[in-house]
């Protein structure tokens, strides 16, 4: 593998499903250069619904590697919740944020691409991940 890991948020992991130009050329990009995409399952508890469209997002499956909540990346998500839910003003769970975050902390150098750059940069801040909008 060559270059940082991209990591895909929901926000993201949509957009490449439904074929959005905007995350499909990340994830083109991504994949010509050999580098690793990665989506963690509680990306997928939280975009598949059991229906038809889900067929969209088994497709995309196939060229993403799918990442497991280990207990270190949940016991880390735990305390990054924590401290980013202690220094911002609205209230939101930030759960599934804060395990995509864990998990680019575990394959750093790590890209996080998602739609929501604030939440993700709050709860990070190692110089080993970038967040990216898609």
């Amino acid at each position: 593998m060559s270059g940082p890991t991209l990591i895909l948020d929901s926000a993201a992991f949509s957009s490449i499903s439904r074929q959005e130009p905007s995350g499909q050329v990340i994830l083109m990009a991504a994949l010509a250069n050999d580098q690793r995409v990665v989506v963690p399952t509680v990306v997928l508890a939280e975009v598949m619904t059991g229906k038809a469209n889900d067929a969209a997002h088994w497709h995309t499956l196939g060229r993403l590697v799918v990442c497991d909540a280990t207990a270190r990346i949940a016991a880390r998500a735990g305390a990054l919740r924590e401290h980013a839910e202690s220094v911002r003003r609205k209230k939101r769970d930030l759960t599934v944020d804060a395990i995509v975050a864990s998990t680019a902390m575990e394959y750093a150098p790590a890209v996080i691409l998602t739609a929501d750059v604030g939440d993700m940069s709050l709860l990070l801040s190692s110089p080993e991940i970038r967040v990216v909008q898609v």
